[in-house]
């Protein structure tokens, strides 16, 4: 009997052994779990905020569109970025910043004076045109820069009349051009009630901007109208301008992505053109409205 119990006992004190063992290994594997969890802290997540304002008509999805294209590549390529990007009406500028600021702007012209308080001073040109270089300074130094440009043009059906249309809100300046022209224009509500004037009444002659360049263009090309486009050469305000309200590696690397040639040249994607020495455009309207462009005067970002 007493050989038969140590024979049971043997067995059980090994399995005994065995239990014990698997369960300090246990154990030990959940400690080193949660000291792995303890010592290595998820990644904190920086948010950043750009602010687009638009002061003038047509474009405006192609502009955000851009910006958010720029967002997301640095989101991909950082950790714990993450940027938004927030489209606000001029109107509602001066009571926003009361509330918060954002880290980058993207701006019309006519409200730049509203902004300039906040922004920081740029080192960098990013071989940006003299001319819109200089568009973007107060005081001698570089406030903003330019990153999207358009212009207007002159469109008819037929023989130039003085009984045209033009587009007017309170940013932008268009009679700095038919004030030069001497001319009077019939103003409307909206450069899209502009666009509709002259598309729906053959009479009328059109000041319009790029964004009715491309709508025309359009029409042109499938036989609705066969209007005459031509660019003008001696001012525009149909700018873009981005500008930095922190300083720091995010918001100079959303600068200089947003500057580059490689970003700058699928700005021919959205009919739009480069404040840089760029050739977007090869032939046609688009390639006339680039050259001209080249030759305007351009509106400062601060000034009135």
């Amino acid at each position: 009997m007493r050989k038969i119990f140590k024979k049971l006992v043997l067995p059980l004190n090994l399995v005994l052994i065995i239990m014990l063992c698997f369960y300090a290994f246990m154990y030990a594997i959940k400690k080193a779990r949660n000291y792995e969890i303890y010592t290595k802290p998820e990644i904190e997540t920086k948010i950043y905020t750009v602010w687009h304002i638009e002061t003038f008509e047509g474009g405006g999805k192609a502009r955000i569109d851009y910006l958010k294209t720029i967002a997301r590549q640095i989101e991909k390529e950082t950790d714990g970025v993450l940027i938004m990007v927030k489209a606000l009406k001029p109107e509602m500028l001066e009571s926003s910043l009361e509330n918060e600021k954002p880290d980058v702007v993207s701006f019309g012209y006519g409200v730049g004076k509203i902004l300039l308080p906040n922004l920081i001073t740029l080192n960098s040109t990013y071989n940006v045109r003299d001319e819109m270089v200089e568009s973007g300074k107060f005081n001698n130094k570089i406030y903003a820069l330019p990153y999207i440009v358009s212009g207007y043009a002159m469109l008819t059906h037929g023989s130039f009349t003085n009984n045209f249309h033009c587009g007017q809100n309170e940013y932008i300046k268009p009679n700095n051009i038919y004030n030069q022209l001497n001319l009077t224009p019939q103003e409307t509500e909206s450069q899209y009630e502009a666009y509709k004037d002259f598309v729906y009444n053959k009479k009328v002659t059109l000041l319009g901007s790029g964004r009715d360049v491309y709508r025309v263009n359009n029409l042109n090309s499938i036989g609705r109208t066969t209007a005459i486009i031509t660019p003008n050469d001696s001012y525009t305000d149909l700018l873009q301008y981005l500008g930095l309200f922190k300083n720091d590696e995010i918001t100079n690397k959303f600068l200089n992505l947003a500057l580059d040639d490689e970003h700058q040249n699928s700005l021919a994607n959205y009919s739009l053109y480069s404040s840089k020495h760029l050739n977007l455009y090869t032939e046609g309207v688009f390639k006339e409205m680039e050259e001209t462009l080249k030759k305007c005067r351009v509106a400062g970002a601060f000034s009135d």
